[in-house]
């Protein structure tokens, strides 16, 4: 007499064997399995329970062709994206924030035209925090922590995908990372072309140019939504069970 869970039973049994499926992965072919054995016996009532449940199985497939085709299904294409920006973001901390600033004639110094700021963020940050902790001003160093936290905390939200999260994003993350990228690169891109003098050594002035930790820092940003963006039509695409076994057929 046929059992329908002991067949699953045995079915999943032999698909674990068999394939480097994850119990997830199983659990969600074993739904599809069952909706698509209550769907045979609908269309065909007059054929036996048994001969339905083989029809079923037989075209969902074998449990190799199941996990070459999850395997496809789950290639992170976006991952190498994310990771590039991640390396950037890194490396923006430790590479001047400012790339150079050019004295006018008329200054102090008619010799000095122009001088290389080579200060790191990550330089500026452990010198003023060990001033603050030296002058034990613990509010201030709430504010300073709050100050370099939030405008980063978009991209270190995407730290669960980088580590392998199989949730999706919030559309509004990728949106707010793009944003921010193209509002800081053209930014970047005004304060190149048309500088803002600021006072310099009594009546020198001086032009601040961008540096290329600036650059990396914003460009990690849109790097970030690129691969946001990627991983979510990857996702609605074919993150589900049922377009792999689909496909498998």
């Amino acid at each position: 007499m046929f059992e329908l869970e002991t067949e699953v039973t045995g079915w999943r049994r032999k698909v674990e064997r068999s394939s480097s499926l994850s119990p997830r992965e199983v659990d969600e072919l074993e739904d599809h399995l069952r909706a698509r054995f209550e769907l045979e016996l609908e269309m065909t009532p007059e054929q036996s329970p048994a001969r339905a449940f083989n029809t079923v199985c037989a075209e969902l497939g074998e449990a190799a062709a199941l996990s070459k085709e999850f395997a496809k299904a789950g290639r992170q294409r976006w991952r190498p994206v994310l990771l590039a920006g991640w390396a950037m973001f890194t490396a923006s901390f430790f590479l001047p924030l400012s790339r150079t600033v050019w004295v006018e004639a008329g200054s102090l110094h008619p010799d000095l035209v122009a001088f290389v700021g080579s200060q790191r963020p990550y330089e500026f940050l452990r010198e003023l925090m060990t001033a603050l902790v030296t002058m034990g001003d613990v509010v201030s160093m709430v504010w300073i922590g709050a100050a370099v936290l939030l405008p980063n905390l978009p991209i270190l939200m995407t730290l669960p995908a980088l580590l392998g999260s199989r949730r999706p994003d919030r559309r509004w993350l990728r949106w707010i990372l793009g944003g921010m990228g193209v509002a800081n690169l053209g930014l970047g891109m005004s304060r190149v072309f048309s500088p803002a003098p600021f006072p310099y050594e009594e009546a020198a002035v001086a032009h601040q140019y961008p540096g290329a930790g600036y650059w990396l820092w914003s460009a990690s940003f849109a790097l970030a939504a690129a691969a946001l963006w990627l991983r979510g039509r990857n996702w609605a695409a074919s993150g589900s069970a049922e377009s792999v076994a689909e496909r498998a057929v």
